[in-house]
């Protein structure tokens, strides 16, 4: 597919069918995850894949999970999803190699305040999930976002504290009647912002 292609297509999801997910477009889509970029080489974002079905209504039963999007008049496209890919950062793995050697040199005379004041790992991992999105699109899938919250991933995947979970790229199959649920239910849709409100060249 085209790139322009998959950029037009790609939306999120929030109604699937129970069809499956071939492995291979798994792996194609987990190597494209891996493909984004890495502050300082730091490497810190990881994913757990989940396709057990019951894990995925158990994954699927915290916070804004299905029974919260029912009530909402939404499908629980949270368990419809037919693969969870779990999107985990480390701050401490950032921190880490900012220690090291080659990169303390570069900021020796900073501190990790204010080193830190924007949390690079946090950018990295939405690299991540984007470039999964789009992987998911070329792949002729449909996918979504969900955040959930760290402790219920963390308990229920095993998540080391150290990692935080950002939350659970949802993958499948579009079901006929996914249009109808563009909006989340609890916010208006607005219009795109024109581009000449949003992109300011040479100073804002």
């Amino acid at each position: 597919m085209e790139f322009a292609d998959v950029l037009r297509k790609r939306r999120m999801v929030r109604s699937f069918t129970d069809e499956p997910v071939a492995p291979e477009s798994v792996e194609r889509i987990l190597h494209a995850a891996q493909r984004g970029p890495s502050a300082g080489y730091s490497q810190g974002v990881e994913f757990v894949v989940v396709t057990d079905d019951e894990m995925r209504h158990r994954i699927a039963g915290g916070g804004l999970g299905d029974e919260r999007l029912k009530k909402m008049g939404m499908q629980p496209f949270v368990s419809q999803a037919r693969v969870h890919i779990v999107i985990c950062t480390s701050p401490e793995l950032y921190r880490q190699r900012y220690r090291e050697p080659d990169k303390f040199r570069l900021r020796e005379k900073v501190s990790d305040d204010d080193l830190w004041r924007v949390p690079y790992w946090y950018t990295d991992a939405g690299c991540a999930m984007m470039l999964m999105l789009l992987a998911a699109v070329d792949e002729g899938l449909a996918a979504g976002f969900m955040g959930l919250p760290p402790a219920h991933l963390r308990g229920l995947l095993g998540i080391p504290e150290e990692y935080i979970p950002i939350g659970v790229a949802l993958i499948g199959h579009e079901a006929p009647d996914a249009r109808q649920y563009n909006d989340i239910g609890v916010t208006t849709p607005k219009p795109k912002r024109p581009a000449k409100d949003v992109i300011h060249r040479g100073t804002w």
